[in-house]
Order: C-alpha cells, then structure tokens, then sequence
C-alpha cells in the first residue's frame, strides 16, 4: 500500500504542475496532460434507494452499494443489501467498471469500483465512463484526488458534496493511451494488495482457532 501511495504521486501530476513527475517511455514525449471536469469523465449518477416499505424490492441476487460495502479495496462485489429486479427496477442503474464515489457522510470520499452491475443509495455519486476515459484510469485519478475533493463538503453536520459541484471538480488527465497504460500499472498492485490481504485474512482466522487450541476454554478453566 505504501509502494502504491509512492507510485501514484511519481504518476499523477503534484499540485501546480501539468505532467506527473514519472511517465511510461511510450509517453516521455506526450506533452502536458488536459484539465478536464469530472463531468467530462462521463455520466455522473446519483444513487436512491427504493421504498423500504417494499420487501419485494429486496433480498434478490443484485447488489446494492452504500457506504459501508466500499472498504479500502478497488472492486465491490458484495453488499449488504441486495435488490430483486422490480427493486432494480426502481433505482438509477450503475453498469459494472463504474466508479463510486461517497458523497455524503462521514465516510466522504471513498472510493471504489462495482465488480457487476448495480444500483447506490443516495450518498453515492458514480461516474459511469465514456469511451474515451479508461473506467480504471478514472477510479486511480478520484482516488489520488479523493482528500482534496471530500474538503469541498465545507464544515458542516453532515458533510455533502451535491451532483453538480461534484461534476465540476476539474483534474488533469492524460489521453487514452496513457491513461490506460497507468490504470495497468495501479492494477496490478492492487491486484498484488488484494492476493496479500486475503493471506493475511486467512492467517488471522488461523491465529484465533489455534489459540482456541492452546488456551483452555473458561468452563474448562473452572473445573
């Protein structure tokens, strides 16, 4: 994770600078990188959640995606809530590859990609890409960005940062190629990340059954 924070900032551009400080040979010569809004990026969605009231809206095979269900991994694939089809029905559709961006709450600025198809609750924004941006590209640059736009939200109860001001948020970006070439980079740390987490996981499992095993348990204790 430390190596992928040093990375990025070697591969996005610094605070008043145009071309990042780090760039692939291919692109040594690409010129400065384009100021663009969020907007550009492609279909800003805001998420909403179908009538509570309709327990035939939930309990399907369709996942939807609040807050809590973005952790600090890329993709999301499992929620806590799920919709059936006529709840999907009901909702603003979110294709699979999108990126999700927490725009309300505490939790402001979390970031992550929908593994599969899927639908959010209202404190989401998803940019939902256009051919011309790579959906990868776009989840690595919100991410690197993700501090400076949750301060956006001001001081306030409940911090919130509202569709429109979102899509005006305007970044630096490369053209498609490059773009492309840095989302395969990013990924295949995370893809390293998530192997690792996943170990590390399964180790601790491993750790708490064992001291199961090597501590007596406390009725045993008492006799």
């Amino acid at each position: 994770k430390t190596h992928k924070k040093g990375l990025m900032q070697q591969l996005f551009p610094r605070e008043g600078e145009t071309q990042p400080r780090l760039r692939f040979p291919e692109f040594q010569n690409g010129g400065e990188w384009e100021d663009q809004s969020i907007g550009d990026f492609g279909q800003v969605v805001t998420g909403t959640t179908p009538s509570t009231a309709e327990p035939k809206f939930y309990g399907g095979a369709i996942p939807f995606v609040s807050p809590a269900d973005i952790s600090d991994l890329r993709f999301v694939d499992e929620t806590k809530t799920t919709l059936t089809e006529e709840g999907f029905a009901e909702t603003r559709p979110i294709r699979a590859g999108s990126v999700l961006f927490v725009c309300i709450g505490s939790t402001i600025g979390k970031v992550a990609q929908n593994a599969r198809d899927c639908a959010t609750n209202q404190q989401i924004n998803a940019v939902v890409p256009n051919c011309k941006h790579s959906g990868g590209f776009v989840y690595f640059v919100l991410s690197y960005s993700s501090e400076r736009i949750a301060l956006l939200a001001g001081k306030q109860a409940v911090p919130i940062i509202n569709k429109s001001l979102f899509s005006s948020v305007r970044l630096l970006v490369p053209k498609l190629p490059e773009e492309q070439r840095i989302a395969d980079c990013l990924g295949s740390v995370d893809d390293l990340i998530a192997a690792e987490t996943q170990k590390l996981e399964a180790l601790k499992t491993h750790k708490k059954g064992l001291m199961q095993q090597l501590f007596p348990s406390p009725t045993e204790a008492e006799t």
